[in-house]
Formats: C-alpha cells, structure tokens, sequence
C-alpha cells in the first residue's frame, strides 16, 4: 500500500473518531445479544458444536436490526457498522453453516443500505473476514471452554486484525478501487477492530465464565447420582438409565435384565464389625462388581453397569439378555461364587448375598420396577429369587390391598359377611361370625388369607381388627333390631388382648352404642395363644364380667388346646373344619365326644364348623353337639341376607360348590 494512502488513512481515522460513540452502543447492543442467548441456551459448548446455523441467523439478522438503528443517526458520507465482527463471529463459532449463513444475511442488508454500488468488492471482503472466522472454527470447537487462555484470545485477536487489513490490501492491488476509497475503508475497518478487540475478550470471557459454570453444575449433579461411599452410581442414576433403556425399547425391543445383589446380614456385621469394615466390605463389593467379578462372569455380555441400589445393595443392569436366558446360564452362579470369594472375611461372621432377577423393561417406568423388586428383596429371604411379571403383577396387589386396607381403617368400613351359627335340633340362627370378603377392581374375589398376610406385613392387625369390631357393633344394632338372637362374633388376635387398654375400650365402646356384652363374641385360634401373658388373662376377665363372649376357634388343630382351655375363661369352643371332615373315621369321632367333654367341663359350648352333609349333622347329634355352621346351612352372606334368612329358615347351599371359597379372616 502506498504512502499517499497511508496519508488518506490518518485523516480518515481522525474523521471516524467523531462516530465511535454510536460504535460503542453497537458494541454494548452485540454484547447483550450474546448474553441473552447464553441465557436462553445455557451450556456454551453445545451451543456452539450443535446450534451453528442458529447462530448465524442470530448474529445476521442482529446486523440488520444495528443498521436499521444506527444508520439514522450518522449524518455522514461514510457509516460504520459492526458486519465484519458479526461475520467474523459467525465464522468463528458456527464454521461454515454459520458463517455462510450470516454471510448471505449481511450481504443482503449491505446491498439494502449501500445498493449495487461497488457491492462484488464489498461482497468480496465480507467473504474474506468470514473465512478467517471460518479457518479457527474447527481449532475453536475442539478447545475446553472453561479453559481458554490468554494465548487462546491473542490468537483470534491476531486472526481478526489480519481478517480486517488483507482484504483492503487484496481489494488495493486489484485496482477496482480507488485508493481515496481503500483508505477511508481501511479506516473504518481499523478503526472499528480496534473498538472490537475489547468487546471480542468479553465475549470470550462470557463463555469462559458460562462454561465453568455448567461444569459446576455437571460436577453437582454427578454427586448427586454418586454413592459417596462406593462411588458407584446412586439409585437416581439407575433409575434414570431405566428410564433410557424404556424410551429407547418403546422403537426397539432389546432385553435388559436388572441384577440386584444384597448383603442380608448387613446389620449383622455392622454390630460386630462396625461401619468401617462394613464401608470398605461395600467398596470392595463395588470394585469387584464393576470391575472384576462381573465382567469375568457376564463376559459374553456388553456394556454392563453397576449402580448402589440401597445400603444394604448393589444392582447390575445386564444388557442383550432376558430374564430366562439369566435363569438358564450359569451366570448367576458364577457371579456369586466369584462375588463371595472376594469378599473380606477374618473367619467370624461372614456376608451373605442374596440375589434378586427382574425384568429392567417389566414395568411402565423406572419407578414400578425398582418399587417392585425393592418389595421382593424386603419379602424374600430365599438366597436367589427370579422377579418375573406375575410376581410384579403381585406386589402391585398388594399394594392396592394396603391402600384398601387403610381405607378401612379410616373409615370402619370393612366390607363385612356373615356366616350363621345355627341350633342343629330346631335349625334357627343362635348367633354369626363376621368374616371378611373383599373384592377388587374388576369385581374379583381377594383372598382373605392373603388380606391378612398384606395386614401382618404392614402391622396393621389392630387397626384393621379395631376397625373390624366398631363394624360389628354397628352392625349388631340392626341385628338385634331384626330380632335376631344370639351375639355377633368377630376374629380377635392375642397381640390386640395384650393391649393394656383394649377392655376398657371396647367395654366403654359397647356402652356408648347401648349393646349388651352378651351380644358381642371375641374369637381367638389357639395359635395365637401360645404365648401366655397376663395382660391377655385380666383383658378376658374384664371382658367375661362384662357380658362379653369368648370363643377359641380351630380347636384341635394345636398341641396345647387342653391347657388353653383351661387358662382361659372360653365360653365357647369351634371344632375346626378340618376334623368335621373326617367325621366317617372312628378315631376323629372319638376326638370329637372328647372336645365336646372337655368344653362341657370348663362350661363352654361346642359349636362344629364347616358341616357340609347331612350324616355329619346325624353324628354331631348323636355326640351330644348343639351348635353348628358350615355351607349347608348357609355361607357367609351379607346383613339384610341374615336377616331374611333368620325370617325364611335355613337354606341349604349346593354340595358340589368348593368350601375354600368360604376362608375365614
């Protein structure tokens, strides 16, 4: 370039000073853009490996707009506008998809501006700037945001003033322009890199700050998903990558099998032990199910992974393989052979593992499945246990029992038969017994053995058989209303007994309701009586003063029925179903007319359950029994049934219906 040009160019640099006010807003205007879509789009790298035509339309279209703004307010021949720096940008950040497309962008808004005049030679320099953008793109994309350094910035400082000068020079050689022309553009070109190097290093640094900003929230968000103790990933993370393996099963159906490893006798250890050795016990665990033990033994499967399921577990999410192949292969038994044999042990207490099988993709979501298999680790004690769907299909029931069952209890409501005791000389309703006959849904039967196995899990038998007896009393005001004689009898267990204060409370519960004690029996099994404790002795004198009855079912069925009976205040004794069965037999009579004398010497009456025919009847007759219930009187039926049965008489039931769809509860 000349010297006559150079001289031009010093007075055009004094004439531009008087516009770098306007260039300054625009400088602040770019600066609010970028800070604005870093706000939108918060992680830094992915915008700039991911969005590259998006930010070409943004910093294009962002020309337009600062000319449109700026151009009413330079009143002079010549208009400095920020293009080669948002070209510059462009190119350096979205490569040649954004580069190419602000390219067209400012090229459009240049012709709109400035016309057809000398355009190809602006059209020519804005190419040049962008492909200086464009040739650090890629050294650019593969640079650690977080990490840029100074010696990074004064690279593409270095680039961008090349990017300004090379083209006027290339544009001064051809000779298509003046050079009056060059120097006052070359002037505007300087002029305006030099007001841009500052605003170039705060960009670099918004990204710098937002990058290590998203890497603090990365790193947080990995502790989160950590086990601190392990270091494996927590049970968010495995439920996280579950909920990915089911997205990506609902396009293509590969089996996963989730693996669930745990230290039954966790607690064990730790009272022995301490946390310590239990910690580290976990950590080698880990080491060895990630890394050793199971890559030996599921070597023909890929890309397992292991996650800290609970305190007590770990899990392994084994990929390309069902739940069958699982069973059928010896990897479990590898797996734990090789598990155990890594293990620390001093010769005392040594771990137990206990494995538990599921389907990784059996449930609608992550959440049913680790619910579930949680539900069979806390109710299995079998060392290896297969969770397929009917099982899943289970816990789930049983979960919708509970949340009936405490329904219930809330309300006192427990949907209630009841089944009649009956005089077998002149078949007349003496009495019934309320017994539990739940439905679900769909209008199934639930079996009430498996109510009451859902009721222990969840200890919920005194609430549930508190709620049982305010039912019956309620119950009990219509049936003595109906004129129907004889109490009510509802199933109690010894844990409610052993309560201190159940007698008082009932015997205050049945005067409010103004029912006589002689209404109301208390069935207890033997079974549950073989603890004896005094607390259920003075609850059953308190009760037996009272008026109220008490009946011990299933007799026989035990081995202390005997001394029971003699504990006990009974007033009633129930052979169980069991023995009237099997009545034909000499020996079970035998036993039967020595129940009956038994309960005639401590005063209590006999009652036979379960009577289905009517040469059972003829031998409890001829045995001296009086009372008796079973499906050929009637089965459990509702209240206003009871109460037209007591008015119709007995109904017999069809003998070819089955007796287990009559289970007591």
């Amino acid at each position: 370039m000349h010297s006559g040009m150079w001289e031009l160019l010093s007075l055009d640099l004094a004439l531009n000073a008087s516009l770098q006010p306007i260039v300054l807003l625009q400088y602040v205007a770019l600066v609010g853009i970028f800070s604005i879509l870093l706000m939108l789009r918060q992680d830094a790298q992915r915008l700039i490996k991911s969005k590259k035509i998006l930010l070409g339309l943004i910093l294009g279209t962002s020309n337009a707009a600062l000319i449109a703004l700026a151009s009413g307010f330079m009143q002079t021949p010549v208009k400095i506008f920020l293009s080669n720096d948002m070209l510059f940008l462009a190119g350096l950040l979205g490569g040649w998809w954004g580069g190419m497309t602000c390219l067209v962008l400012v090229a459009l808004a240049r012709y709109w501006i400035a016309g057809a005049a000398q355009f190809e030679e602006a059209l020519f320099s804005f190419s040049l700037v962008a492909l200086g953008g464009m040739l650090l793109h890629r050294w650019f994309e593969t640079r650690d945001l977080s990490a840029l350094s100074l010696k990074d910035m004064l690279l593409v400082i270095l680039m961008r003033l090349g990017a300004a000068i090379v083209p006027m020079q290339i544009i001064d050689w051809m000779g298509t322009v003046s050079s009056s022309i060059t120097a006052q553009l070359l002037s505007l070109r300087l002029s305006s890199t030099l007001l841009s190097l500052p605003m170039i290093i705060l960009i670099f640094a918004m990204l710098r700050r937002e990058a290590r900003y998203q890497l603090a929230q990365q790193s947080l968000l990995q502790q989160a998903l950590t086990d601190p103790t392990t270091q494996l990933p927590n049970r968010r993370a495995l439920r996280d990558h579950l909920d990915q393996v089911l997205e990506q099963n609902k396009e293509r159906r590969v089996p996963h099998t989730l693996i669930v490893i745990k230290i039954s006798n966790l607690k064990d250890l730790v009272a022995i032990h301490g946390h310590d050795w239990t910690d580290q016990l976990l950590i080698s665990l880990a080491q060895e199910f990630s890394s050793g033990a199971s890559s030996h033994a599921l070597q023909a499967s890929a890309a397992h992974r292991a996650f800290m399921f609970s305190d007590l577990s770990l899990a392994l999410v084994v990929p390309h393989r069902s739940i069958q192949q699982v069973e059928e292969s010896a990897l479990l038994a590898t797996l734990q052979m090789t598990l155990q044999a890594g293990l620390p042990s001093d010769g005392s207490l040594s771990p137990k593992l206990q494995f538990c099988v599921i389907d990784a993709c059996a449930g609608d979501s992550a959440n049913v499945t680790l619910r579930n298999i949680s539900l069979a680790l806390q109710d299995s004690r079998q060392p290896v246990r297969y969770l397929r769907q009917s099982l899943i299909e289970q816990a789930q029931s049983n979960e919708r029992i509970r949340q009936q069952l405490l329904e219930w209890v809330r309300s006192n409501t427990p949907p209630l038969y009841y089944q009649p005791k009956f005089c077998l000389s002149q078949r007349t309703i003496i009495g019934a017994e309320a017994l539990l006959r739940a439905q679900d849904d769909q209008g199934a039967a639930i079996s009430p053995l498996l109510i009451l196995e859902v009721i222990r899990h969840h200890d919920l038998q005194q609430a549930f058989e508190w709620a049982t007896i305010e039912a019956v009393i309620r119950d009990a005001r219509y049936y003595i209303d109906a004129g129907l004689k004889g109490p009510l009898a509802v199933n109690v267990s010894s844990s409610t007994l052993s309560d201190a204060n159940f007698a008082v409370l009932l015997i205050q519960r049945l005067k409010e309701a103004g029912l006589p004690g002689a209404r109301l029996t208390l069935e207890l099994t033997e079974s549950t009586l073989l603890q004896d404790t005094q607390q259920v002795a003075h609850n059953m004198l308190l009760l037996k003063d009272h008026g109220v009855g008490l009946s011990l079912d299933d007799f026989g069925t035990g081995y202390s029925a005997l001394s029971i009976l003699a504990k006990y205040p009974f007033s009633e004794v129930k052979i169980d179903h069991s023995m009237i069965s099997l009545l034909h037999y000499e020996r079970m009579r035998t036993a039967v007319s020595i129940a009956q004398e038994s309960a005639r010497l401590y005063q209590a009456t006999l009652t036979a359950e379960g009577v289905e025919t009517q040469e059972q009847i003829d031998i409890l007759q001829s045995i001296g029994i009086r009372c008796a219930q079973g499906y050929i009187f009637s089965p459990a039926v509702p209240l206003a049934e009871l109460i037209e049965l007591d008015s119709d008489g007995p109904k017999k039931a069809s003998l070819d219906q089955p007796v287990g769809s009559v289970g007591k509860a």
